[in-house]
């Protein structure tokens, strides 16, 4: 499922219209490397047998996004992309991977993040699907 949905959205000609394009602007779980803004930072949590039973599992997603200090219009452009888009991706498959369900549970609080130096808000996911 992570390899699933963080190259739909590389491939998301909306979100690349509002800068995430190519690798630098989705990140999976690095929060070392210098990225190029805005970036997306994709957090993936616990992942449980799914209530479903088979081979699936229940996951959560919280996509980090981050851009240069001032506000915070991109950032909420990007998440109100993805509030839509990642439910999307329901029935979305490759030769490992698949979505199932995919919910949006809400966005955090306007933060910074001084390490990178930018300002961010986070999207919170839960999905189903497979994680081999």
């Amino acid at each position: 499922m992570r390899a699933v949905i963080r190259q739909a959205i590389l491939a998301d000609t909306a979100l690349q219209t509002l800068g995430i394009v190519g690798d630098d602007h989705c990140l999976s779980g690095d929060v070392d490397s210098f990225a190029a803004r805005p970036f997306i930072n994709l957090k993936w949590g616990t992942t449980n047998p799914s209530p479903f039973g088979n081979v699936a599992t229940q996951t959560t997603l919280v996509a980090w996004v981050h851009d240069n200090p001032n506000d915070y219009e991109r950032i909420d452009a990007i998440l109100r992309r993805l509030r839509v888009f990642i439910p999307s991706l329901v029935g979305l498959t490759d030769v490992n991977d698949y979505v199932s369900q995919a919910a949006w549970t809400g966005d955090g609080p306007d933060l910074k993040d001084d390490g990178h130096r930018t300002i961010v808000r986070v999207g919170n996911y839960t999905l189903n699907g497979s994680m081999l």
